[in-house]
């Protein structure tokens, strides 16, 4: 008999549908045909697999877990792209390698933005500890250690003392005090001041001589430069620089007081004979008759910077050293003790450089160009930062650079100090970039070649500057 449950009354059934099992373990499969059942006999264990896969078959499979997509890895910005002919500071290097290289040379360079120690970033440096002729660029020393020490406002007294205040003198004595600037202006100065106060006669004008002791003509210099005009002698009792357009004065004491006596009769005052002291203190006693003094520091250093003055430059170099020590036989010498000890305390590192002039003019001289943006970072930060930066030339307007980086990106934002003696380019000093933050340079290079080939390669090392922008 068929029951709904699929199995036969004669045979054991067991639980799964449509299959029976007989005595010997096989199972019997009901497969449906048209007319009648076909009984398939096939062994247990295959019965058991068809029923696992019919279980499988009617029981859906759970579906995997939802996977949200990997995000996409962060876009790479593409480089930043300099505009309007710009440069990036990451293209710098290149391009001022390329000027570098392409001019055989012993360089030093360093370029920094201009900012508090711990904040400055390094721009570009090429051999920047090297220690070079620096030429002119010393003057940075030595002016911005006498506006530290001395301050913008110091001006130099030269006093003319008398034995008495009568119109009959027994002397009359000029003190110079080593005032570059002192010309004949001052000079016609204190002769009407002696005139108006009624003096008419003088038994002996003493040019005094002693406040700067030492050599007058740098024993560092070349000897060939003696007598050129940009090499004076350089001592207390200065007139017009010591030097014509053509020569340098040979005996600059001695002219000084040819000069006042000459004035001195022109206005009445009758000088019977004049001497020269060096080594001979003022006496006690003498009473002031006349007194001329020179513009303030800040216009001593412009005209020592703008117009690249020796003069200017070795007589606040020995002005410095004569306050430093008073006693001292060699106020060069205690002058650039004086500059070094500045320097020091404004950070500069002292193993850096080696003055043995206050101009620049012996090739003797050693600096590297880490010194020099030494001193320019140092001096951007005091108060009178400004007085320092106007004494430099500015490019294609004043100084010595008024004919360079004219008609370049340069002009009007560029405040440097130049240098040039045989073989020897430098310039040192501040970029103000119109795309990018302050800058501080400083490139000296020594070489075989032309000044004007150099130059044309530092030009163009500056002009790069002037190009970048943040980026």
């Amino acid at each position: 008999m068929h029951d709904r449950s699929g199995c036969f009354a004669a045979r054991s059934c067991n639980k799964f549908h449509g299959v029976a099992v007989n005595a010997v373990g096989n199972v019997t499969r009901i497969v449906s045909m048209k007319f009648a059942p076909l009984l398939i006999s096939v062994p247990l264990a295959w019965s058991m697999a068809f029923q696992s896969l019919s279980v499988y078959a009617q029981t859906p499979l759970p579906l995997p877990p939802r996977t949200q997509p990997s995000p996409l890895p962060p876009r790479t910005p593409a480089p930043a792209r300099p505009t309007n002919g710009g440069v990036c500071p990451a293209q710098l290097g290149n391009s001022l390698d390329r000027i570098v290289n392409g001019l055989p040379a012993n360089w030093s360079v360093l370029v920094q933005t201009q900012a508090a120690p711990g904040t400055r970033r390094n721009l570009y440096s090429r051999n920047p500890f090297t220690q070079l002729a620096p030429a002119s660029n010393n003057k940075i020393f030595t002016t911005a250690a006498a506006l530290v020490r001395l301050g913008a406002q110091y001006q130099i007294r030269t006093p003319v003392l008398g034995n008495s205040n009568t119109p009959d003198l027994a002397t009359l004595r000029v003190i110079g005090q080593g005032d570059p600037s002192f010309g004949n202006a001052q000079l016609n100065s204190l002769t009407q001041q002696l005139r108006q106060r009624g003096i008419r006669q003088v038994n002996q004008l003493i040019g005094d001589d002693t406040a700067f002791r030492g050599a007058e003509f740098n024993p560092n210099w070349n000897p060939t430069h003696r007598g050129e005009p940009y090499a004076p002698l350089i001592n207390s009792l200065m007139l017009n620089q010591n030097s014509t357009y053509s020569y340098a004065i040979s005996n600059p004491g001695n002219n000084f007081v040819g000069e006042f006596r000459s004035r001195l009769a022109s206005a009445g005052i009758q000088v019977k004979s004049s001497t020269l002291v060096k080594r001979t203190p003022a006496p006690v006693g003498e009473v002031e008759l006349a007194s001329v003094i020179s513009p303030p520091l800040s216009s001593l250093i412009f005209s020592t910077n703008q117009d690249s003055d020796n003069a200017y430059a070795e007589a606040l170099l020995k002005t410095l050293g004569r306050l430093q020590d008073p006693n001292s036989l060699d106020t060069t010498t205690s002058g650039i003790a004086a500059v070094r000890s500045i320097l020091t305390e404004l950070g500069v590192n002292a193993n850096r450089y080696r003055m043995v002039d206050g101009s620049g003019l012996a090739s003797s001289n050693r600096a590297s160009a880490e010194a020099f943006v030494q001193t320019l970072q140092a001096m951007a930060l005091r108060p009178d930062a400004a007085t320092f930066r106007r004494s430099l030339p500015v490019g294609g307007v004043s100084g010595t650079l008024s004919s360079r980086f004219r008609g370049t990106p340069a002009q009007g934002i560029v405040s440097a100090k130049t240098g040039t003696i045989s073989g020897v380019v430098a310039l040192s000093g501040y970029v103000t970039p119109r795309n990018y933050s302050p800058i501080v340079f400083s490139i000296l290079v020594n070489s075989g070649n032309s000044a004007s080939t150099v130059r044309a390669s530092v030009d163009s090392l500056v002009v790069a500057l002037t190009r970048l922008q943040d980026c």
